[in-house]
């Protein structure tokens, strides 16, 4: 597993704590920089995994509109809390990273549902993310 591959899963593990425990980002990562005391790859995984939960956190309102726009009737709220995590930071990536490449970020995280909801979370990943690509290569093409 890559480096970047175990820093995107340290990132939902995070925002999963802050979701179901209320913490700020800075408390949750308390407990995740105990976890990589150990780590021989600690400075790369931390600057990406903490950079990537910055800004997903900074920009929730527009990730959550956009996956808001992409999945009809769905409410982030409504999603199981790994799976909402998993989009959230795949669209941050998508929008906020654009020296990665979009099916290099889909590829991910599609790995990351299958590891952390199962096949049909990874079918779900994949389909809303491939319309949020999708969207996003047409407002490209017509601006």
């Amino acid at each position: 597993m890559g480096t970047r591959r175990l820093a995107r899963e340290r990132a939902v593990q995070v925002l999963y704590a802050i979701d179901r425990t209320g913490q700020s980002l800075s408390e949750a990562l308390v407990g995740y920089l105990e976890i990589l005391q150990d780590s021989k790859r600690r400075s790369h995984l931390h600057h990406f995994t903490v950079e990537l939960l910055e800004k997903t956190l900074a920009h929730r309102e527009e990730i959550d509109r956009l996956l808001t726009s992409v999945i009809t009737h769905w409410q982030p709220d409504r999603v199981a809390v790994v799976d909402r995590q998993i989009l959230r930071l795949a669209c941050c990536e998508l929008l906020h990273f654009p020296d990665i490449p979009p099916k290099v970020v889909l590829n991910e995280y599609i790995e990351v549902a299958k590891v952390y909801s199962g096949d049909d979370a990874a079918a779900f990943v994949n389909g809303v993310l491939d319309r949020i690509m999708h969207m996003k290569n047409n407002q490209r093409d017509e601006g």
